[in-house]
């Protein structure tokens, strides 16, 4: 079990790294900055009507984002308090974005809940707008949580976020 986490972190890494060798640019060429903010998560999936489970949460999200332009990437790392049945989660995440002013990309992450990675990543669709020092975006978040026994381990959730980027 702990081999196919490791497996996953390793390709969250790739797919973070690997597209910064085809970007062309050194640090000194991109642009770089860090971000601090709140984000807002509300599961749509089955596993709502689990009672261990509050399907409208928040956390505190902190953000180093770089890249050359048109092209960004973040790294974002979230504390979600009270997650499922009183424990926090700490969730680590990486995302693609295309555009400036307004933007869309991709991202994946996973949980470490209860001294345990979780056993399935989160898949991302996020869009947002930048408006000088602030960022706000939406989100939708594909995700099965099979180590929770419920009916059902859609963990599928609309967020809604905002960050100060420094």
């Amino acid at each position: 079990m702990k081999g196919v986490v490791v497996k996953r972190i390793l390709l969250t890494l790739m797919i973070v790294l690997i597209p910064l060798g085809f970007v062309g640019t050194t640090a000194t060429d991109a642009e770089a900055g860090l971000g601090l903010g709140v984000h807002y998560l509300n599961t749509l999936g089955d596993i709502k009507d689990h009672p261990d489970f509050d399907s409208s949460n928040w956390g505190l999200l902190a953000a180093y984002s770089f890249g050359p332009g048109l092209i960004n990437f973040e790294v974002d790392v979230e504390w979600i308090p009270d997650y499922a049945a009183g424990k926090n989660m700490v969730e680590p995440s990486a995302y693609v974005f295309v555009g400036s002013f307004i933007y869309g990309g991709v991202g994946i992450g996973i949980g470490h809940i209860n001294g345990d990675w979780q056993s399935d990543p989160f898949y991302a669709l996020r869009a947002g707008v930048k408006l000088a020092f602030l960022d706000i975006f939406a989100s939708y978040r594909f995700q099965k949580w099979s180590d929770v026994s419920a009916d059902s381990d859609d963990l599928n959730s609309i967020t809604f976020g905002a960050m100060f980027k420094f």
